[in-house]
């Protein structure tokens, strides 16, 4: 009888790990946009490190929010992986541990980056607009928003592998679409092509676009976020 009931509640039980992996993984999306593309192009200039310095100052409510902001991505990134890993462990246990420890792993390699913006933003705290430039501070910041960059690019390495895992275990699973699979797998692929392209040539981006590069990862992954969310998964046969 419990087995019975087990059986019969095991598909609800796998809507309700998908949902829940889909809740987590839009946050990522949304929080990374927030943290990664939207503050930084409103406060960065990088050819004028005095323009960046201005911009800080007149939106330091801006980086407050960007520093939570990748706070919280941080979080949700150590949920994503747990989540899914609850979705599709049964699939291969092995991916799906090296799923979740490539994923893991990049959380820590982001706190020095956050921990530079805090201290950051205590030196900037007496600071206004009238305030005249101190062009230490004004070294300090494009120090700060240079190492945020080369963090990112540096977490690229682990963001590119835990995909090839997690598109092998969609493939496999048999409750997510193969084409979401394939497009996880070839984000990993070329997320390695950007990292090892930009450390093995000193002008590999100024002929390849990062952003279409990884297109396949992106796809992959807000379309595994959307099905997830509106789908959920499918019973298996």
């Amino acid at each position: 009888m419990a087995d019975d009931l087990e059986d019969s509640l095991k598909p609800i039980t796998m809507l309700n790990s998908g949902r829940k992996a889909g809740f987590y993984y839009l946050l990522v999306v949304v929080l990374s946009f927030i943290y990664m593309e939207y503050i930084p192009s409103e406060i960065v200039d990088w050819e004028t490190p005095t323009n960046t310095y201005q911009n800080l100052i007149h939106h330091k409510s801006l980086f407050r929010m960007g520093i939570a902001s990748g706070i919280l991505v941080h979080i949700c990134f150590i949920l994503l992986p747990l989540a899914l890993y609850d979705l599709l462990g049964n699939v291969e246990r092995g991916l799906s541990i090296l799923m979740v420890a490539f994923a893991v792993v990049s959380v820590p390699i982001s706190f020095p980056a956050l921990i530079d913006q805090l201290n950051l933003l205590d030196k900037i705290a007496g600071v206004s607009a009238r305030s005249e430039v101190d062009m230490a501070l004004v070294q300090s910041v494009q120090d700060v928003f240079v190492g945020l960059h080369n963090g990112f690019f540096l977490n690229e390495i682990f963001w590119g592998l835990w995909l090839f895992p997690l598109g092998r275990l969609v493939f496999k699973s048999g409750i997510l679409p193969k084409a979401i699979g394939v497009l996880l797998m070839l984000g990993s692929l070329t997320y390695m092509i950007d990292v090892f392209g930009g450390v093995l040539f000193s002008e590999f981006h100024q002929y390849v676009n990062t952003r279409m590069l990884i297109l396949p990862a992106a796809f992959g992954e807000i379309g595994l976020c959307l099905w997830l969310l509106i789908s959920g998964v499918k019973r298996q046969n």
